[in-house]
């Protein structure tokens, strides 16, 4: 995608959404609220169509989209002019985290870039839901929590995007959201203009309290990746300062390994590059406290049943878009629901239930599947054991900003109301997630790794945004700068982020499709190329193991479908079902030449294409002529590369009748 063509998708983007919540303000008679959420309640109502009638791989409306945007931008331009900052922190979020996606754009085998890659590929299909998974068909991807991948894939059919740039897109729609939710909720509640930019800047760039810890205990530069990892890993002594050797003491009983405890904040989330659904997790959020703090202001009856019909359907959104912080987003929401009756207030009640009930409506054709799947089986609440708590000393050093904010938000007289609401849901939080964990997979040091993960970070950010707007708010010296200190302590993470943009390299600037890392050799991307054209079938690559490798990768970035994908992720969505591990084996056993019928074997799997690649070709290629006179009835060998004896790259595509003219037999087999 060259420079130009990516700014004419960005602004076509930009526009449709601007028109969408332009739309939507026409009900709810609030543009950042309409702005955010008319995009979530687009998708939710593709999301329960499709799975009732697919609506295609491309979809036709983009040019009636666009001008219906232009027509509405054209229309409410005085609405566009005061509401101006809205856009420009959506702006500021999506241009931020797209110049993260642009510099750095691989869609590589770190942590789970492929699996989120998989999964919007599972839905560019446009077939009924739930849609086949790409890693393991004739299987449905009815296992994972999936409204993130949806809505990215949706982006994609609009904008008759590739699966690559859609990922890149995506990603940075999700983070200007966030950020114009962020910003407009700390303008409704605190009337003093630094704050916004101060706490948006706060929450988009830095990190949480260990970000200030580190840089006190480390004599050398920690890298984000393993600042999130912090409490739990052990440092050399040497590489530690005073404080660091105290903080090591405190933390860490000799002899004994640690407990892994992550925790990522929404800046983390958002460089990483990893397209994962925390990142929808923190959206609903934000838009949650976006209506609260909307509803801190309205006086109005009906826009106040709107806000809290909204509210309440961010229950059934939290729960397809990020699972695991459902129960923290319920907690957040009742509370809320209850505070408000303890104020006076009736008829909201009502009106949450008719939001509730439309939102699971539009929710439950996907629930009903997903809570049925393995998946829903393989993890359960349980209290944490006495071997799994981490120490006082760690915990502080991930959230002492917003400690101080809790201890110093109940003492002005100005909104103590609602500073105690949201000082006590978020006491009741952390409280809760050292009393409960999610058990999974994981086990040992890791047992608490994913609970913490999704939930300390989501915590947080809610955290300072609330309760750091409402201390700003106050007319108090000390409230209001002690508490912008404690807010903006925590941005020297930074320098980290800068330090690892200026130094990672660069050589795959600008590939926004995401392949490059592997495309770069010109054979791979002739490969890729060549197999894009062709229509879709499963196609076979070779060496799958457990762990994260490139095995399916080329197929996947062809828009193909594999016979098995990464066993380990298949494994933890099936419920490690012995399926898979018997496919990965039958994958080996074919590229190892020791299969007795490997012609039979991939018809009977449906097999369309089989590559042949460098990595195939060892010991003089001895297994591919051997491998090709099996074969050679119904596969015909496309070549790329190579002599076609000792040393042979391309891929074999199935003749299906009526067949073509064949091809000739290997070369000296004829």
């Amino acid at each position: 995608m060259t420079l130009l063509i990516l700014l004419i998708s960005v602004a076509l983007i930009w526009v449709n959404l601007v028109g969408l919540g332009l739309f939507w303000a026409q009900f709810c008679r609030d543009y950042a609220v309409s702005r955010v959420g008319g995009v979530l309640l687009l998708c939710l109502a593709f999301f329960g169509l499709e799975h009732f009638w697919g609506l295609g791989a491309s979809l036709w409306f983009l040019p009636f989209s666009t001008a219906l945007a232009g027509w509405l931008v054209w229309r409410d331009r005085a609405l566009l002019r005061r509401e101006w900052a809205v856009e420009a922190a959506f702006g500021t979020g999506f241009l931020y985290c797209l110049l993260w996606r642009y510099t750095f754009p691989n869609i590589d085998l770190f942590e789970e870039r492929i699996p989120d890659f998989v999964f919007i590929q599972d839905y560019f299909g446009g077939g009924r839901l739930p849609a086949p998974d790409r890693w393991m068909v004739p299987f449905r991807a009815d296992f994972y929590y999936s409204f993130q991948y949806y809505s990215a894939a949706l982006l994609g059919r609009w904008f008759h995007l590739g699966p690559g740039y859609t990922y890149q897109l995506a990603y940075g729609v999700i983070s200007g959201l966030i950020t114009a939710a962020v910003f407009a909720s700390v303008r409704r509640l605190c009337a003093w203009r630094p704050a916004a930019p101060l706490l948006t800047a706060a929450l988009l760039l830095g990190g949480c309290g260990l970000a200030v810890v580190v840089h006190l205990s480390s004599r050398d530069w920690v890298e984000p990746l393993q600042m999130a990892r912090y409490i739990g890993m052990i440092w050399p002594p040497a590489s530690r300062t005073a404080v660091g050797a105290t903080l090591d003491h405190l933390m860490y009983a000799k002899g004994v390994n640690p407990i892994e405890l992550p925790v990522e904040p929404l800046s983390y989330l958002i460089m990483k590059g990893e397209f994962h659904p925390p990142l929808a997790g923190f959206l609903v959020l934000v838009f949650s406290l976006l209506l609260m703090a909307a509803l801190e202001g309205e006086g109005d009856p009906r826009q106040r049943r709107i806000l809290h019909a909204l509210l309440a359907a961010t229950l059934p959104l939290s729960l397809i878009s990020n699972t695991w912080v459902f129960p923290l987003q319920s907690v957040l929401v009742v509370g809320w629901f209850a505070h408000r009756a303890l104020a006076g207030e009736r008829d909201h009640w009502f009106a949450g239930l008719a939001g509730l009930g439309a939102a699971t409506a539009l929710a439950f054709p996907f629930l009903v599947v997903f809570m049925q799947a393995s998946g829903a089986r393989t993890t359960s609440f349980r209290l944490v054991r006495h071997g799994d708590y981490g120490s006082l000393a760690g915990w502080l050093a991930v959230f002492w900003p917003l400690v101080a904010l809790m201890l110093i938000a109940p003492w002005p007289r100005e909104r103590r109301r609602l500073a105690l609401f949201f000082t006590a849901v978020w006491a009741v939080l952390l409280v809760a997630t050292e009393v409960f964990y999610n058990h999974d997979v994981n086990s040992g040091t890791w047992e608490r790794f994913n609970s913490t993960l999704k939930w300390w970070g989501w915590i947080y950010g809610g955290g300072i945004l609330t309760l750091g707007a409402i201390n700003l708010s106050r007319r108090g010296w000390l409230c209001r700068y002690g508490s912008l200190l404690v807010i903006l302590l925590p941005c020297v993470q930074v320098y980290d982020y800068g330090r690892q943009f200026v130094q990672d390299p660069k050589d795959d600037m600008g590939y926004l499709d995401g392949t490059h890392w592997i495309t770069r050799d010109y054979t791979l991307r002739d490969l890729v190329s060549a197999l894009q054209e062709l229509p879709d079938g499963i196609c076979l690559d070779s060496t799958i193991a457990f762990g994260n490798t490139d095995a399916t990768v080329l197929p996947l970035f062809a828009n193909k479908q594999c016979y098995i994908g990464w066993p380990v992720q298949e494994g933890i969505w099936r419920e490690f079902r012995t399926e898979i591990r018997s496919r990965m084996e039958q994958v080996n056993t074919f590229y190892a030449g020791k299969m007795k019928d490997p012609l039979q074997w991939l018809l009977d799997n449906n097999v369309r294409y089989v590559m042949w690649l460098q990595k195939d070709n060892d010991h003089n290629n001895e297994r591919f002529v051997p491998l090709w006179e099996k074969i050679r009835s119904r596969y015909v060998w496309r070549h790329l590369y190579g002599t076609d004896t000792d040393w042979a790259v391309g891929y074999w595509e199935r003749l299906d009748p009526p067949a073509g003219p064949a091809t000739s037999g290997p070369p000296g087999r004829r």
